[in-house]
């Protein structure tokens, strides 16, 4: 049995090798490489586990396609590497996604430029199904005609359609239960992970850091913990917290700047039927508005989605600059608008409006320049120790879901250089718990067992409020008609608060 301990005060009394701050999915994920390697890591989250960006992701395993338009061939084979670890280790969360693109001869979406593209891609991509399951095997990507476009996407904009792009990728079928399993395997493998306890600051002695402080937010409480290293992966607090392990931050106030800048970036789960059983990638002939995105026109994923046995959509992503006064992840009235009408646009007859929206998953992503939607292309990193800050204190900032992992392996590498440890021979995922199937027990509630497991899950998954249960320990509160039952049904359950003193998503 894996319980995901939540005990402050016994983490008080141990000694770590390293400190990650930051529960997204950066700090699951580098938490879990640290401790596949033998060491013993502290894992701080001052909300709830996978409780902000990370959360309100798209939930694509994106293969790299995207970046042989640039030929950034380096971002390729990390995104196809990276991609089929999720398929290895998660074949029971991780779907196959196929996908479509209708293509009308236009700019860079034109057969012949498609064709060539998806050729290379499956040439590049050669190893992309070694060591996966069958059912997770990747085929070949090919140019459909007009006809089959139609029939596949009936919604399709025909005037002018040549065909589409067909290729596949990789979806996060039950995103929060795959986020929850890579912190179980990460405990498994020797970490610790308190959630609802904030990092205050690095505590420091003789120029090394030696721990950190911190408070526990369902109690006040202040506690102090003991290690070498400490690692800030807060996404969009990365810059402030980055802020306190510099000796001098003014000295450095445009590479801290540079640390997250952030921007918005928001995805739409709306009631509407899907459009496709394909994810479908489409874009208006023009931009509804001609001021956003330098005035070209947005690509947006349509994924087919499920929310409690209902068939639905979930759109995005649209991304927009973020100024110092409108520093949160929340999209205004006219940004939702503008969305849906570009959605309209791409597909005739859709005829979506704001009644359609169920909810609105938005948040931080670090930008590539000052006031500007466009996202960072590479991840970021700062040794404070080598800026006259603390040995031992570093930054990361990153960028995509699907190379998380990775960076957390390069950062254990900067850290650690040739003495970084190989991993375990037995730190293989565990078996996920047949009492953690979330989703059987929503649609079988009443039976026998259901009530204790559902204590037992909230015990083992450190949940401390009910607000855990219904959006990041399952998907029961996606669908806001049904949340409220669901919250009751738990409430009756469990003897948790609703939500956190400040509520999160």
């Amino acid at each position: 049995m894996i319980e995901i301990t939540r005990n402050p005060a016994a983490a008080e009394r141990t000694d770590f090798d390293l400190i990650v701050i930051g529960g997204g999915v950066y700090g699951l994920t580098l938490t879990l490489e640290a401790a596949r390697r033998g060491y013993k890591p502290l894992l701080l989250e001052q909300h709830d586990f996978n409780a902000g960006t990370s959360w309100n992701s798209l939930r694509i395993v994106h293969g790299g396609l995207r970046y042989l338009q640039s030929m950034d061939l380096r971002r390729f084979f990390e995104s196809v590497s990276e991609r089929r670890w999720f398929f290895r280790h998660f074949p029971d969360l991780v779907d196959v996604l196929p996908c479509l693109m209708p293509l009308y001869n236009r700019g860079m979406k034109r057969r012949a430029t498609m064709f060539a593209a998806l050729r290379l891609n499956d040439t590049l991509s050669l190893r992309r199904n070694v060591g996966v399951n069958d059912d997770a095997r990747l085929p070949n990507a090919k140019i459909i005609n007009a006809a089959k476009t139609r029939n596949l996407f009936p919604g399709v904009d025909r005037t002018g359609l040549k065909g589409a792009a067909n290729w596949f990728d990789g979806v996060m079928v039950h995103h929060q239960r795959l986020m929850m399993e890579t912190l179980r395997w990460a405990i498994h493998a020797g970490a610790t992970a308190l959630n609802y306890c904030r990092a205050d600051g690095a505590t420091v002695h003789g120029g090394d850091v030696t721990g950190v402080e911190a408070t526990d937010t369902t109690t006040g409480q202040n506690h102090a913990f003991a290690a070498p290293v400490v690692i800030n992966a807060t996404g969009p607090r990365a810059a402030n917290f980055a802020a306190t392990l510099d000796a001098e931050p003014t000295q450095h106030p445009k590479q801290l700047a540079e640390l997250f800048r952030p921007s918005l970036a928001f995805n739409l789960l709306l009631d509407h039927p899907p459009l496709s059983d394909h994810a479908v990638a489409i874009e208006p002939r023009v931009a509804t508005n001609p001021q956003n995105n330098g005035g070209k026109p947005r690509t947006y994923f349509v994924l087919p989605w499920t929310v409690n046995g209902t068939p639905r959509v979930l759109a995005g992503t649209f991304h927009a600059p973020l100024t110092p006064d409108t520093n949160k992840p929340k999209p205004n009235d006219a940004q939702v608008h503008e969305f849906l009408a570009d959605l309209n646009a791409a597909s005739p007859g859709l005829a979506l409006n704001h009644k359609h929206v169920l909810r609105i998953y938005a948040g931080l992503l670090p930008a590539e320049n000052p006031n500007h939607e466009a996202t960072a292309h590479r991840p970021l990193w700062v040794d404070h120790g080598q800026r006259g800050g603390p040995v031992g204190a570093f930054s990361i900032s990153g960028v995509k879901y699907t190379t998380a992992r990775l960076v957390g392996e390069q950062t254990l590498r900067r850290i650690y250089g040739s003495k970084l440890r190989d991993l375990q021979n037995d730190t293989q995922r565990p078996p996920a718990e047949a009492s953690l199937d979330f989703h059987t027990y929503r649609t079988n509630q009443g039976t026998p067992g259901y009530e204790d497991a559902l204590r037992r899950i909230a015990s083992l998954e450190s949940a401390v409020y009910l607000d855990d249960m219904l959006h990041r320990r399952s998907d029961w509160g996606a669908d806001p008609a049904a949340e409220e039952q669901a919250r009751d049904d738990l409430r009756r359950i469990l003897d948790l608060p609703d939500v956190p003193p400040e509520a999160v998503p």
